[in-house]
């Protein structure tokens, strides 16, 4: 256990509302995200931002998922 867990107590799951606030708020990101005005660009730089989008909208709910699995996090 890492002093961070000990410091921490035991882990509490998150209620039900705590879920779904957090997917609540990870859904309005990723709606603003979307919304987000790009102007015309190539379409070699348009696909690239859409991976980078993806990527950063997988990162966002594999972290949401640590948080709330109680697995320490991984550096």
């Amino acid at each position: 256990m890492s002093t961070a867990t000990a410091s921490c107590g035991t882990y509490r799951r998150p209620s039900m509302v705590e879920s779904a606030a957090a997917g609540i708020g990870a859904g309005l990101v990723s709606w603003a995200e979307r919304r987000r005005y790009l102007p015309p660009l190539e379409a070699t730089l348009r696909q690239s931002a859409l991976r980078r989008r993806q990527e950063l909208s997988d990162l966002r709910q594999d972290a949401i998922g640590a948080a709330h699995s109680g697995l320490e996090p991984r550096h």
